[in-house]
This record gives C-alpha cells, structure tokens and sequence, in this order.
C-alpha cells in the first residue's frame, strides 16, 4: 500500500485552505459591520478571492470551481465544489482534540532581516525562514496591517485546524503531512502559523527569492456576493476522513 500518495491526497484537502491564509492569516473582529474583501495572489497568477463578515469567510476557488464556507461559531468549515457537485465538510478540523501526533525533526527557525518592501501601503518586515541551516524564503509581516484589520480569533483557529488535521491524518493513515513534505515545506508551514501572532503576512517568496504569494487588494468596505455563505442542499456531501477510508478501502481491494 503506497502510504505516501494517499497521505498526499489527504493533505491536499486541508492544503490549499492553509496556503490561501499562508499571506492572509486573520480574522476580523466582531465590531465590524462591513464586510471585509481580499484578494491574494500566487507565483502561477491564480487569484483567490476572501471576504470576511464577522466570524464568517468565503475563500472562492477559481480553479476548482467552487469555495470554502467556514463559520466559527457554529465551528463549520464546508468547501463547495461545483464542477462535482459536491460539499466537502472538513468541521471535523475546527473541533477540539486533545491528542499528539510524532513529527519529523526538522531544525526550524526565522530571522529578522529588517524592513521589506511596501504592500498594499504598508510596511512589512522580512522574516527569513530557514531548515537545518538552509534559507528557504521570507515572510513579509506587518504590524500595522494586523492593528487596522482589527484581526482576532481567526489565526488561532488555524493553528488549531493545522493541528487537528494533523492528529485525524495520523489516526487514520499512522503518519502525518510533515512525513512527505520537504524540510524547507516544513519550515514553512511552522512559520506562516508562529507568525500570525506577531503581524499579518501580506507576502512571501521562495528560496530562489521569486514570489509564492502576495496580497493585491484589500477592501474594508465591501459588499458581500449574493448568498455568499449559502450552502447547496442538493450537492453529496462527505468528510475528509470518509475520502480517506474509501480510499483505504480500494487500495486493499485492489491488491
């Protein structure tokens, strides 16, 4: 049984929401009525669209024909996917969970290189991020973004998301996502959630210094699309650990 691929499949499902608030890791106090716009975009020129009211978010996925719902208060996380007509319900990952999970040992750790460039008109600071001494690209943070934002709870809530995908990943294939990425992919990862506590990441770049990400616009005043957070009632539903039990399931057959 190939571990390593379905672990990869299985990480792909929780990936691409981490990677969307890799640049993007807030969440906007209660105080605010208008809805929140932001679009990020990646070194392949896709564009990810966010909005944000309250403790409610849309992530829209252009590529993959759809979107993420994710309400906190009712701790619902749904990714709507329209090309299968299919609702992926990952809540599983915002419930508490108490459990530890082995990781890979990759020596880890930033440094602060001083002032980076302007985004969207603020000053960032550049974080070199770094894996067993090898340089492996920089965040660019800024304070002063995650002070206006009025960013709260949403940056915890992802550090505890990663962590529970993590545990359920472990619990049901016995390894977990840091056993097939790369040391630099690692540092990454560890990085973008530590430093949500210190700023907001309005870009970042790789080792070779060419862009991954960068946040484009950001509009606090925005109108919100019509039925933003409405779920289809007519779409399948399944859940990340439903996916990977199929698939366990197939590849025994398949012997």
């Amino acid at each position: 049984m190939d571990m390593n691929k379905l672990t990869s499949f299985s990480t792909l499902i929780f990936s691409f929401f981490i990677s969307s608030f890799i640049i993007s890791g807030f969440f906007i106090s209660g105080t605010l009525q208008a809805a929140v716009f932001m679009q990020t975009k990646n070194a392949y020129r896709d564009i990810t669209n966010i909005y944000i009211e309250r403790n409610k978010a849309r992530i829209e996925l252009p590529r993959h024909n759809g979107y993420i719902v994710m309400d906190l208060d009712n701790n619902s996380m749904k990714a709507v996917i329209h090309t299968y007509k299919l609702i992926l319900d990952m809540s599983e990952f915002l419930r508490p969970n108490h459990q530890t999970t082995p990781t890979k040992y990759v020596d880890t750790y930033t440094k602060t290189m001083g002032l980076g460039p302007m985004v969207i008109g603020y000053e960032t600071e550049e974080y070199a991020l770094y894996a067993n001494d090898n340089y492996c690209g920089s965040l660019y943070v800024s304070v002063n973004a995650m002070r206006d934002m009025g960013v709260t709870k949403f940056a915890r809530a992802i550090i505890q998301m990663e962590a529970n995908m993590q545990q359920k990943l472990y619990a049901l294939t016995g390894t977990t996502s840091d056993a097939i990425m790369t040391p630099c992919e690692v540092s990454e990862r560890k990085a973008s959630l530590k430093l949500r506590q210190i700023g907001f990441p309005l870009k970042s770049i790789n080792q070779n210094k060419k862009l991954q990400s960068i946040v484009t616009q950001v509009n606090k005043k925005a109108q919100l699309p019509a039925n933003a957070f409405t779920i289809p009632q007519n779409y399948a539903v399944t859940t990340p650990t439903k996916m990977v039990k199929d698939a366990l399931l197939k590849m025994m057959h398949a012997k």
